[in-house]
């Protein structure tokens, strides 16, 4: 795609589907959170409680705390109070929304130049699905980018990805993928409205440290 064409879509106007993020799906009954340094927090805590101190079998953590989470172990911290940026999930997919302006400044500037050229209000959506892995750790993929309700084409979108890679070293090369380790007999899946935790009591139980 040549870099006109690629400013055409970035300058477009919002769609109407873009301006309702935040207000729900009301025919999935997917609800929109936000990114939080509060709900590090909270993620954290619920994290630790059912895969470190077993305290609990199991726990669903809304899509808003888990996404902070997850920022939270790539080092893009911290999170402002009055960012724009949200979340919705279902059993399929994770969707993050929001601004152009919303972004941490170092990921803004792998836009380059066309960064001065662009809209900050632009809105950019995500989906970041789960992808099968071994025991002991959960992969997420990014799937798609959409600017202003257009997907990016995966020319464009593997370029700015691998120089995303390089910037969050915690991703693959790709820039695509964030590997997250879990206890061998954990698990992890996308829930309507969050993420489920919970211990598989028929895997094997995982080692006990030499004393």
């Amino acid at each position: 795609m040549k870099p006109l064409v690629l400013l055409v879509l970035l300058l477009m106007p919002v769609p109407v589907l873009a301006q309702t993020v935040g207000t729900g799906d009301p025919a999935a009954g997917i609800l929109w959170d936000r990114l939080s340094m509060a709900g590090i927090v909270r993620a954290n805590g619920k994290v630790d409680s059912v895969f470190i101190d077993r305290r609990a079998p199991a726990h669903v953590i809304g899509g808003g705390d888990w996404v902070s989470y997850l920022c939270a172990r790539l080092g893009a911290l911290p999170i402002p109070d009055s960012i724009g940026i949200r979340v919705a999930v279902d059993s399929q997919r994770i969707l993050v929304d929001g601004r152009m302006v919303d972004l941490p400044p170092e990921t803004r500037n792998l836009f380059g130049p066309l960064l001065m050229l662009v809209d900050p209000t632009t809105v950019l959506r995500a989906e970041v699905v789960m992808a099968p892995t071994g025991p002991g750790v959960v992969r997420f993929v990014l799937a798609t980018i959409s600017v202003n309700g257009i997907p990016i084409p995966e020319s464009v979108l593997g370029m700015f990805l691998m120089r995303l890679g390089q910037r969050y070293p915690v991703l693959t090369k790709t820039g695509r993928e964030l590997l997250v380790a879990v206890p061998q007999d954990g698990k992890v899946n996308l829930v309507n409205n969050g993420v489920r935790l919970w211990i598989d009591e028929n895997a094997p139980k995982p080692a006990s440290p030499p004393r």
